[in-house]
């Protein structure tokens, strides 16, 4: 494995009683030789710690493991503990269903330590679905999956783009100390969603600007066994929810007049853009999908969704072949069509990915 300080990172991966994917996910790095150490956080049973443990023992010196267990951990302890773990300069998370591209991970850390104005870096990323949804099975469905590029000079214009089009910065690869600090923030925030995610995301924004790499950089798998969040509705009506929204504002507010060139106040009118508009456009979106559920979504939108779903499945030759030829009569970039092709530069990364998830390479 070859092993160069300044490019090296940490990936973290926190867990609870999902040794199966933890193990798949490990398994994938000794096959593609990964050279960056992977911190596991495991708050398992004793049956599931177990056998992550002794994966990590077969698994030997083909990978950098580090294991710990964290019984009772919460989501911000675990990740917070794991971040005060990691030795080499840059991290990026890796949820134990997902995977990181370890030779992106590394072009990442290239680009960040020769850019010092940005604060994160990340590869393009899709997202899959399996039959059956599980640790393995066949590809059900692919879907190219958001990471953001913002490049404007003010902190105050960064985190208005960034709540406008929101994605989760630590997937991507960021320096390990700053991090530290922005989920050291999150200590004293009740509310799950903005302590162990909203806040120590967007204060990487506040402090610079985020690349897009083009490359594959991140896999995520989506599946009914998630730990996700309630809908926002829900969220925004928890009675800690304006306690952690008024300390969420204050930290990034302060954060943007700690860079300078800007009061308290014009700090504080961004950042209440910014969630606005991220708070519009997840209630919306939450919405439509409950009216869906029930069956009650009679919108425009629904009814062609409908019928699209109908077409689908009485006349499925029209709609593999729509799917072939979209790329094609589109100047949008189908990162997820791309990754399957032979003749594509993100093949070579993502085959190894499906072999991994397929059950191809279960016994590395």
């Amino acid at each position: 494995m070859p092993n160069n300080a300044s490019t090296n990172a940490g990936i973290t991966i926190p867990t609870m009683n999902r040794a199966d994917f933890v193990i798949r996910q490990l398994r994938y790095y000794a096959s593609v030789k990964c050279p960056h150490t992977i911190y596991i956080g495991d708050s398992s049973d004793k049956e599931d710690s177990e056998k992550i443990q002794n994966e990590v023992k077969r698994l030997g010196s083909s990978i950098k493991a580090k294991y710990y267990s964290l019984p009772s951990y919460n989501i911000w302890q675990a990740h917070y503990y794991l971040l005060t773990q990691v030795e080499e300069k840059y991290t990026c998370l890796s949820g134990d269903d997902d995977y990181q591209i370890p030779d992106s991970v590394t072009e990442c850390a290239k680009f960040l330590e020769n850019n010092p104005e940005y604060t994160t870096a990340s590869g393009h990323a899709v997202s899959f679905r399996l039959n059956p949804h599980g640790v393995y099975g066949k590809l059900l469905r692919l879907a190219d999956y958001h990471r953001g590029q913002i490049e404007n000079g003010s902190a105050a214009d960064r985190i208005v783009e960034y709540f406008n089009s929101y994605f989760v910065t630590f997937f991507s690869v960021n320096r390990t100390e700053q991090t530290k600090r922005c989920w050291k923030s999150s200590e004293k925030i009740p509310d799950q969603a903005f302590g162990a995610e909203i806040l120590p995301s967007s204060l990487q924004i506040v402090n610079g600007k985020s690349k897009i790499i083009d490359c594959l950089g991140f896999i995520r798998q989506i599946h009914g066994q998630q730990n996700g969040l309630v809908n926002t509705f829900e969220w925004i009506t928890k009675p800690i929810w304006l306690e952690s929204y008024e300390k969420f504002e204050k930290i990034i507010s302060d954060a943007m007049v700690e860079r300078g060139g800007i009061s308290y106040a014009e700090a504080r009118e961004a950042t209440r853009l910014g969630f606005w508009s991220y708070l519009q456009t997840w209630l919306a979106k939450d919405y439509r999908s409950t009216l869906s559920s029930k069956g009650l979504d009679k919108t425009k939108d629904s009814k062609i969704k409908v019928l699209k779903s109908t077409l689908k499945k009485k006349l499925p030759l029209i709609g593999k072949v729509y799917s072939a030829i979209k790329p094609f009569i589109s100047d949008k970039k189908y990162l997820h069509y791309e990754v399957l092709q032979n003749s594509s530069k993100y093949y070579k990364d993502f085959k190894p990915v499906m072999d991994s998830f397929t059950g191809q390479i279960r016994n590395t």
